[in-house]
């Protein structure tokens, strides 16, 4: 081998200092690599995350569709609504008399007027928490009797509604379809809560003849009165529900019970007469 071979191998080995520095370098990057590692934080897996998202996802459509097959069940059955689907609420006095949409005594000296839409929420308190205390104090006592008209404003159910109160009315029972309607009211109107399956159901719970009751509502045998008292009410301003009048006073939404004492007790005074008790 020639001397400038010789010379080009001597020219590439490293030298001894050479790989000493190269160590010391390779021992100081050593630590630093370990300390790097240590503060840096470890990436989480995204899998797991993607995987609840879509797991929650799945889980909110089956849901959806659980509450679709139910609403189904219950508002569109062909005639297969049972009364645990529904409140039957605890019938009135018997004591108290009643006639039609009247009730109360005939020859009570004072008229309460109630223009009312069986879809209207305030409509349902006032029929729930103060026409009791009316009753007791002044229906039962022959001092007033209160008579019910319609104002079916809120959409077609208010009109099956008011329709079939009156069919309920022909056989005496205006005041219980009063309060099963009432008590069966849902967060939204024109939603089904009184479809006519579920109107003929309540009939049925009520004891009703339902044959009468059923042909009277698909007839449609009180859609012109429903809308005739639609037009009285018109004529008398009324363009709310509810609205009350106590003899000549007007009482417009849902007011106390202490409103409608005074309204009547000052009606009585007029007529001569007094709603108080010795």
């Amino acid at each position: 081998m020639g001397r400038r071979a010789r010379k080009r191998r001597e020219k590439k080995r490293p030298t001894k200092v050479a790989v000493e520095a190269e160590v010391k370098v390779a021992e100081g990057l050593g630590p630093a690599r370990e300390r790097l590692e240590q503060k840096r934080p470890a990436r989480p897996s995204r899998r797991p995350r993607y995987l609840g998202i879509l797991t929650g996802m799945a889980a909110a459509a089956v849901a959806v569709v659980i509450l679709i097959v139910l609403s189904q069940t219950v508002w569109e059955s062909d005639g297969e609504v049972t009364p645990s689907e529904f409140i039957v609420p605890t019938p009135r006095p018997a004591d108290i008399p009643r006639q039609g949409t009247t009730l109360g005594s005939p020859d009570a000296p004072l008229t309460i007027v109630e223009y009312t839409d069986f879809q209207c929420f305030f409509c349902a308190r006032m029929a729930q928490e103060i026409l009791p205390q009316i009753e007791e104090e002044y229906l039962a006592t022959g001092k007033a009797k209160l008579v019910c008209k319609h104002v079916a404003f809120l959409g077609e159910e208010s009109q099956w509604a008011a329709e079939a109160a009156e069919c309920a009315a022909d056989q005496d029972k205006f005041w219980e379809y009063y309060d099963i309607l009432f008590a069966n009211q849902t967060g939204s109107h024109n939603a089904g809560a009184f479809s006519k399956v579920r109107l003929k159901a309540f009939a049925q719970a009520l004891g009703l003849d339902t044959i009468s009751f059923n042909a009277c509502l698909d007839e449609g045998k009180y859609i012109n009165h429903v809308a005739a008292t639609n037009l009285e009410a018109g004529r008398r301003d009324v363009d709310s529900t509810p609205i009350f009048f106590v003899g000549q006073t007007r009482l417009t939404g849902a007011k106390s019970y202490g409103e409608f004492k005074t309204a009547i007790e000052d009606e009585l005074a007029k007529l001569g007469e007094t709603g108080e008790t010795e």
